[in-house]
């Protein structure tokens, strides 16, 4: 019984240690990536001062990471990816070289900027998604056909590291206002009016912005689902965002995005109606025996 007992309780043991490990590393492996984070660091990169700020483990790729920056780059972070065996997998220095974390600051200044009006206690309105970007791309995509890329987005490759930037200046050549509008009247007249009013309060609190994303919804309901009627407005431009014309401009932007949304919907039935016939097909030959 007692024998049975200690089979039992090892098992345990064991069955424990393997969920900590999954989720959470050892401290063996833990020691290993930190090792060869070190000596990748100061082989890799010498004469820099670099220094791993942290060794997590991430339990989806059952892998650690080290976290590396420097005191003098605040641009410069990247990450190491070390098998729990401690062979290095790969860094992320790329995403400093081609501009990608100096973005990332940027977007993060810019997004605080913008949520101090939108947060703040004169903003007037109820919205559940609310906030402020800046249209910062990698170089292909500027250089490709994208049409989701705004013509007036900065090409990420142009940013300069380290480099203190006016982020309001930047926001007033870059800056997208993302906001969806709870509203018991959803008509054109009304979105522009919401619009025009956002605009009233951005320019009052000296927070440029060059285009707005606005949706104008009604409340969702303490029960059911929201109803689907909307105005919708992408990429529409700060300049033409005054009140002479407005609500045609606004007219003509709504029917544009639910063409474009409707031209979408098309193309994912044609894509889902193909990988269904080709299921069917597979099917059909699996019952035939032919496979």
């Amino acid at each position: 019984m007692v024998f049975i007992f200690s089979i039992f309780s090892l098992a345990v043991v064991v069955t424990a240690l393997i969920f900590i490990n999954a989720f959470f590393g050892n401290p063996v492996s833990k020691a290993l990536a930190t090792r060869t984070a070190k000596q990748y660091i100061s082989e890799t990169y010498p004469d820099t001062d670099y220094y791993i700020e942290k060794v997590g483990f991430n339990f989806k790729f059952s892998d650690y990471y080290a976290v590396v920056k420097s005191p003098s780059s605040i641009d410069t972070i990247f990450n190491l990816h070390i098998s729990m065996l401690g062979k290095l997998g790969y860094d992320t220095f790329e995403n400093v070289t081609d501009r990608f974390t100096t973005a990332q600051r940027l977007e993060t200044e810019y997004r605080a900027l913008v949520s101090s009006v939108l947060e703040g206690e004169g903003f007037p309105y109820t919205s559940d998604i609310a906030f402020g970007t800046l249209e910062i791309y990698p170089g292909e995509d500027i250089e490709s056909e994208n049409t989701d890329v705004p013509s007036y987005a900065i090409d990420q490759r142009k940013l300069e590291l380290d480099k203190n930037y006016d982020i309001n200046e930047l926001g007033k050549r870059a800056g997208t206002l993302v906001i969806y509008v709870d509203s018991d009247t959803v008509t054109v007249g009304k979105a522009a009016e919401v619009m025009l009013e956002i605009r009233r309060l951005f320019d009052e609190a000296g927070v440029c912005f060059a285009a707005m994303d606005f949706t104008l919804q009604h409340p969702k309901p303490e029960e059911g689902i929201r109803p689907d009627e909307y105005i919708g407005a992408e990429d529409f431009l700060y300049d033409d965002i005054v009140e002479e014309g407005l609500s045609e401009r606004v007219a003509e932007a709504d029917r544009a995005l639910k063409q474009k949304y409707e031209e979408m919907d098309k193309e994912a039935a044609v894509s889902n109606q193909g990988v269904l016939q080709i299921a069917a097909r597979i099917g059909g030959h699996h019952d035939d025996g032919i496979l």
